[in-house]
């Protein structure tokens, strides 16, 4: 019988052992959440890195940065984001919870144009490609075209 040779040591394979046990266990720490969202901070730094994000686990910080960009709907429907407002801080959020800020996104349908509310809309932003997004008719009668987004 002929064994194939490989460059596989003991050492090399308890080594990849230990990466990969020390990898799960940051994965499993409450440690995790608050380790991603750095991480995603990072790369949202960087024009060429955010198609690999998704605007619908973002903080924030990085909503308001997107006040003014244009969300398409589909069949030639879109809107702009107007603001995001921040909920007050509850000192009591869980470190699990993704966001460190819950906050109410502002959307205006163009031209005048309306959406039903309270429905599931997949929009495509320019740099952070699609995301789901529950939005809810802001029930202002001098907008009639105004949607809100909760991010939680």
């Amino acid at each position: 019988m002929h064994n194939p040779v490989t460059n596989l040591s003991r050492r090399k394979v308890i080594v990849a052992g230990g990466a990969a046990v020390t990898i799960g266990a940051v994965a499993a720490s409450p440690l995790s959440v608050p380790i991603a969202s750095k991480t995603r901070e990072l790369l949202a730094t960087q024009t060429w890195a955010r198609s690999m994000l998704s605007l619908a686990t973002a903080s924030y910080e990085q909503w308001a940065e997107q006040v003014g960009s244009v969300f398409s709907l589909g069949g030639g429907t879109s809107m702009r984001l107007s603001g995001v407002r921040a909920f007050p801080a509850d000192r009591s959020r869980p470190m699990w919870v993704g966001r460190e800020t819950a906050f109410l996104a502002v959307f205006d349908v163009a031209d005048g144009q309306t959406l039903a509310g309270d429905l599931i809309y997949t929009a495509n932003h320019g740099e952070y490609g699609p995301l789901q997004i529950f939005l809810s008719a802001a029930g202002e009668p001098r907008t009639p075209g105004r949607m809100h987004a909760v991010f939680n």
